[in-house]
C-alpha cells in the first residue's frame, strides 16, 4: 500500500509567522479558513485556562504536561464520524486549575466553494472513569469544550480523561474516493506532549488508497534517528503513532484517502440550505426577478409591434 502522498503538503505550521497553509490532493484551503485556523490557533494557546479564570497564569509547572494520546476515529458509511479522545494529563496548579480546554475546528470548504461546519457534536467527557461536568460553547467555525467545575480545583496529579463525540463528513469529494485530514493534536492545551497514537477504522472490506501522517514540534536532535511519526495500516484500520515526545508548539496531522463505493451519503446541499437559509430565497429572488424581467421584455416588443 502506498503511504506517500504526492499531493499532500503541509508548510509554514509557524505561529511566529501567523500563516498556516495546507493543500490535500490539490486542495488549498481557502483564505478564510487559513486566518480561521489561525485564530483557532491562538485560541488554542490558552487552552490550558479555565472557563471564567483570569488567563494571565504564571510559569508553567514542569509537572504540567500531557503525558499521552490515545485517539479512535470511526468513519461511518453514512458520512459520520464518531472519536473518542483519551489524554493524560498532569496537573499543577499553575496553568490548569479546574480542567483543561479543547478548541475543535470546525468548518470545511463544501460544494461550491461554501464554507460548512462539521456539526461537531460533544456526547461525553469522564475523568478518571467518572463523569466531568462540561460545557460547549460554538463561535464562528470553531467549538470550545470546557472541561470540570468552577467551583471544583483539581488534585494536583495526572488525570485520565476520555472525550466521546461526532461529527459529520467534513471529506474532500474526488473522483470515485473520498480524502480528508484528522488533527489529532490540534484540539488540546497547549502543553508539551510525551506520546501520541490514533486508531482511523473504515467500515469492514473497505482499505485506505493513501495515508501521510505529517507532525512538528519535535526535537530536531530526535529527528535525527529516523522520522517522528509511524504509521501502518492493516485491512480497514489504520494506526498511526509519534516516535519522540513533542513540544508546546506541536501539530500532528494525518492525511488519508478511501474508495467512494458503498458510501450512503447524503447530498451536501441540504446541510448547505440548513446552514445558509438565505441562498434558497436569493435564488428564488432571482428566478423571479428573471421572470419579471421578461414579461417586461415581452410587453415591450408588443407594444412595439403594434
Amino acid at each position: 500500500m502506498e503511504n506517500c502522498w504526492k499531493n499532500c503538503d503541509f508548510r509554514d505550521f509557524s505561529r511566529r509567522t501567523g500563516r498556516i497553509e495546507a493543500s490535500v490532493g490539490g486542495l488549498n484551503l481557502p483564505p478564510f479558513l487559513q486566518n480561521l485556523t489561525v485564530a483557532i490557533v491562538w485560541i488554542a494557546s490558552g487552552g490550558a485556562v479555565l472557563a471564567g479564570e483570569d488567563q494571565a497564569h504564571p510559569a508553567r509547572h514542569p509537572d504540567e504536561r500531557l503525558h499521552s494520546l490515545e485517539a479512535d476515529y470511526e468513519i461511518r458509511r453514512d458520512g459520520t464520524v464518531a472519536f473518542e479522545q483519551r489524554f493524560r494529563l498532569g496537573v499543577a496548579g499553575s496553568m490548569i486549575r479546574r480542567g483543561p480546554i479543547l478548541n475543535y475546528l470546525t468548518v470545511f470548504s463544501g460544494p461550491g466553494g461554501l464554507i460548512l461546519d462539521n456539526e461537531l457534536e460533544v456526547a461525553e467527557v469522564l475523568r478518571d472513569g467518572e463523569p466531568e461536568p462540561f460545557r460547549v460553547e460554538r463561535g464562528e467555525g470553531f467549538l470550545s469544550l470546557y472541561v470540570g467545575s468552577a467551583e471544583r480545583e483539581l488534585e494536583h496529579r495526572v488525570h485520565d480523561y476520555a472525550i466521546r463525540g461526532s461529527m459529520r463528513a467534513d471529506w474532500r469529494r474526488g473522483e470515485g474516493e473520498f480524502s480528508t485530514i484528522f488533527d489529532l493534536v490540534g484540539p488540546l492545551p497547549r502543553l508539551p506532549l510525551d506520546a501520541a497514537s490514533a486508531t482511523i477504522r473504515l467500515p469492514e472490506g473497505v482499505a485506505f488508497s493513501r495515508f501521510t501522517p505529517s507532525a512538528t514540534g519535535v526535537d530536531p536532535a530526535a529527528e535525527r534517528h529516523g522520522p517522528a511519526v509511524a504509521a501502518e495500516a492493516a485491512g480497514n484500520v489504520l494506526s498511526v503513532r509519534s516516535t519522540t515526545p513533542m513540544g508546546e508548539d506541536r501539530t500532528f496531522f494525518v492525511n488519508l484517502a478511501w474508495p467512494s463505493a458503498g458510501f450512503a451519503m447524503k447530498s451536501q446541499w441540504l446541510q448547505v440550505m440548513r446552514q445558509h437559509p438565505r441562498l434558497p430565497l436569493a435564488g428564488f429572488s432571482s428566478i423571479l426577478l428573471a421572470w419579471a424581467l421578461g414579461v417586461l421584455v415581452i410587453r415591450m416588443v408588443r407594444k412595439r409591434r403594434a
